[in-house]
């Protein structure tokens, strides 16, 4: 079923992301869960209406890795937080710099605009962020793998 969103493919994804993470590699990924166990990080993407419309999920690898190499933290904290999933406050801050970026994944020149609401992580997911995880008409999921600092998986879902 079509989306309301245009769905990125592996060359957006590495023209978006790329310009935060050089040498980063992009290629399709396996779906992973997103849920409260998981340790996933979920951005909430919101219509010019405050409707939740998107989002773009992260496993807890990426989402440490790539929080972590945004402030060039060292490697091994990335690690460490991908191990325990907990993530540090400059590295969620850093996540949701990341997911701010992402919201151009999921727009185009002829797509309705959209916004970054919040990162949520998904052991605290509001039931907007729920009810649209269930309802996404379309999901295409990428291995990611951030140089110096390791590989996880970005899904990109859309209504």
């Amino acid at each position: 079923m079509a989306t309301n969103y245009p769905m990125p493919d592996a060359a957006k994804v590495k023209l978006m992301l790329g310009l935060l993470f050089d040498g980063l590699d992009v290629k399709p990924g396996k779906k992973f869960d997103i849920v409260p166990p998981s340790g996933s990080w979920i951005g909430l993407y919101v219509a010019d209406d405050g409707k939740a419309v998107a989002a773009c999920a992260v496993d807890v690898a990426l989402a440490a890795h790539s929080a972590a190499a945004l402030s060039m933290l060292p490697p091994g904290i990335a690690k460490d937080a991908a191990k325990t999933r907990e993530l540090t406050d400059v590295m969620v801050a850093n996540l949701q710099e990341i997911m701010n970026i992402c919201s151009r994944l999921l727009m185009n020149d002829g797509s309705a605009h959209l916004k970054l609401d919040k990162v949520y992580p998904s052991k605290a997911m509001p039931a907007a962020l729920t009810a649209l995880l269930g309802a996404s008409h379309g999901r295409v999921d990428f291995e990611l793998n951030v140089p110096k600092y390791g590989a996880g998986t970005l899904a990109v879902l859309s209504t």
